[in-house]
């Protein structure tokens, strides 16, 4: 697995809540897998796989980074 790091203040899909992959915060980074599901159903990226640099206008900010 390629681990990806992208900032954990991006608006990308490795840092929204409805992107499906393995991932975990570090720091002020977010570490994942290159490709997720997207899960949000009222995107029109539903159900495809998005790399985690993609970005959508449907975007909510992963809970885990709200602390």
């Amino acid at each position: 697995m390629r681990v990806c790091r992208t900032s954990a203040s991006s608006k990308y899909c490795a840092t929204c809540e409805y992107w499906g992959a393995v991932r975990q915060v570090r720091s002020s980074t977010v570490e994942s897998e290159e490709w997720g599901l997207c899960s949000n159903r009222r995107g029109s990226f539903y159900g495809k796989e998005m790399k985690y640099k993609d970005c959508c206008s449907k975007y909510m900010r992963w809970i885990v980074l709200e602390r």
